[in-house]
């Protein structure tokens, strides 16, 4: 009878841990089946209280249904309102629906818009919501309908915002003001700013890194537009408001660091690109403060160095226990930013160079620039050396010995461009020669041999090109317009032609590959898009861009292009 009792216990008790564990699994958060494909649907917007248009709005609260769960965290910081409801919003859910309470009472007589960003994200495997979600309501008798549409051209547009403030402002400052009215753009960079009261509005695209409404300079990318924008009675829709992205960079280079890598060369790292164009060894020089002597570079070259990197040929020699340091004055960025004067301490070497120059690279300059079937090329060094001397070593030919014309122009003391002056027999083999010889460094090592590069010219069998017209809006008749041509294929080959009398273009000596086709208006006639600034305003220039990517195959020239202002 006793082990009855037991048993009879035993029983009970693993009835109870069954009943338990079953709750237990019940009350436990739902996980997506293990297994099966990878879920890539992302979520979307099903329904939204009130329904879009909804006019005398009271009511103290807006709500959203999902299509599957989604991460809470994501929808509150992926929900905006415009104008802006300054005071927290509440969020009550339940499943796939959330309830969001509004602080206070809204405006009476005021066109809300509520845009839900593509920030939103599902539980199951963190896809994003494809395009932003837009709805409007009013708290008066009647919505406001103006919108812009437009896009956003980046690599990653998804997210990127849109701050459009009524010009009527005394002073529009994105830096410190927030926008009245806000969108964001979805994947392929559209995006749509709905319920606009008839005004002229400036709009900016930012992408907002830190999800405060404001222009953080230096932070944030940003996009300017090409004019105010206008919607009123008699034109309540404007297509077409397009944005490149770009970035300000206010802060001066710095040097770093300078490394002496032998007796005769200082590597020197900065911190940030900088224009190597312009800079050359008279913006160094190097002091010995303990004697108070000055020595100064011969040669300034990037050879091998990184990006934010050069080197220095010198020629004199250092004292290894004297308190050295290299000054550069006058250094520049590629925005501009300049550094008036920088030091950093050396630690002298004394190591020997007994490597004569090499040639690190040579590269074909892009044919579409030339005239006839002239080419040029690019020949870099991993040493400097003395510009004059190797000038009068490099020679251009036929292959069997008939000299040909060709100039030489330095890029640095590293590298220099030779550019065939004459026209060239397609039928013909080419040798462009350097006399290593002549190559001399800082240490006086160079090579008793010539260098030889063979090349055949380019031929009509091996390029390709593109052709047509520009239709242009009133004003736009007499501006300087530029067409563009962007290889898509990691090559990174780009042509750019102005249009002719007639608004036509004509590319006629292109590699063949994937290309983008674009327009922009050359306002400062610099040959390059200006992408303007926010604060202080400056413009950005128009642009449009052919809808289809060209595919431009050898001997296959695509013609008859429409490109259209509007």
């Amino acid at each position: 009878m006793k082990n009855l009792r037991i048993n009879n216990k035993i029983i009970l008790q693993s009835l109870l841990v069954s009943l338990i564990s079953l709750i237990l699994t019940g009350c436990a958060n739902q996980l997506p089946p293990g297994g099966g494909p990878q879920d890539k649907t992302p979520p979307e917007i099903t329904f939204v209280y009130p329904s879009n248009g909804t006019v005398n709005f009271s009511d103290d609260h807006f709500e959203i249904e999902f299509s599957e769960y989604v991460t809470k965290s994501t929808v509150q910081e992926a929900v905006f309102i415009s104008p802006a409801i300054e005071s927290t919003l509440d969020y009550d859910w339940s499943g796939t629906s959330v309830k969001i309470m509004l602080p206070g009472k809204l405006k009476d007589n005021v066109t809300y818009i509520v845009t839900i960003g593509t920030n939103v994200e599902d539980i199951n495997n963190r896809n994003k919501i494809s395009q932003s979600y837009s709805f409007a309501f009013s708290t008066g008798p009647k919505i406001d309908r103006g919108i812009v549409q437009g896009k956003v051209y980046a690599d990653k547009p998804q997210g990127i915002m849109l701050f459009a403030y009524p010009v009527a402002d005394t002073v529009i400052n994105p830096i410190i003001h927030k926008p009245k009215y806000i969108s964001q753009a979805g994947v392929n960079g559209e995006f749509k700013l709905l319920g606009l009261a008839f005004d002229t509005y400036r709009i900016f695209a930012v992408k907002d890194e830190f999800n405060d409404l404001v222009y953080n300079v230096g932070d944030d990318s940003y996009g300017c537009p090409y004019a105010d924008i206008s919607v009123d009675e008699a034109d309540s829709v404007f297509h077409g408001l397009n944005f490149f992205m770009s970035k300000e960079d206010t802060a001066k280079p710095r040097l770093l660091s300078a490394t002496m890598t032998d007796r005769f060369h200082i590597l020197i790292e900065f911190s940030e690109p900088f224009d190597s164009s312009i800079v050359s060894a008279k913006n160094f020089v190097v002091i010995d403060s303990t004697e108070n002597k000055i020595y100064n570079p011969v040669f300034a070259f990037t050879g091998k160095a990184k990006e934010n990197s050069m080197v220095l040929s010198i020629k004199d020699s250092m004292k290894k226990d004297n308190n050295n340091f290299l000054q550069v004055s006058g250094l520049k960025d590629k925005n501009g930013n300049t550094t008036p004067k920088d030091f950093s301490q050396i630690v002298v070497s004394e190591k020997a160079d007994t490597s004569a120059p090499n040639t690190m690279q040579t590269k074909v300059v892009n044919v579409e620039s030339l005239k006839g079937f002239q080419q040029e090329f690019i020949f870099t060094f991993d040493d400097g050396f003395d510009s004059l001397k190797a000038k009068a070593g490099i020679t251009a030919g036929e292959r069997r010995g008939k000299d040909i014309k060709c100039s030489v122009s330095f890029i640095d003391d590293a590298s220099f461009k030779v550019k065939i002056l004459d026209e060239l027999n397609q039928k013909e083999n080419y040798i462009i020669k350097i006399n290593l010889n002549n190559i001399i460094d800082a240490a006086g090592n160079r090579r008793d041999s010539v260098y030889t590069y063979g090349f055949k010219p380019v031929s009509q069998t091996d390029i390709t090109g593109a052709s047509g017209s520009v239709q242009l809006t009133a004003g736009l008749e007499k501006e300087k317009v530029i067409v563009v041509l962007n290889g898509t294929d990691g090559s990174k080959k780009n042509y750019q032609k102005k249009i002719d009398i007639k608004k036509e273009f004509k590319f006629d000596k292109v590699a063949p590959g994937k290309y983008l086709l674009w327009s922009y208006v050359d306002k400062d006639s610099s040959n390059t898009f200006n992408y303007g600034k926010p604060f202080p305003f400056l413009n950005s220039e128009k642009f449009i861009y052919y809808p289809d990517t060209l595919r431009l195959r050898a001997r296959w020239p695509v013609e008859d292009i429409k490109l259209e202002y509007k």
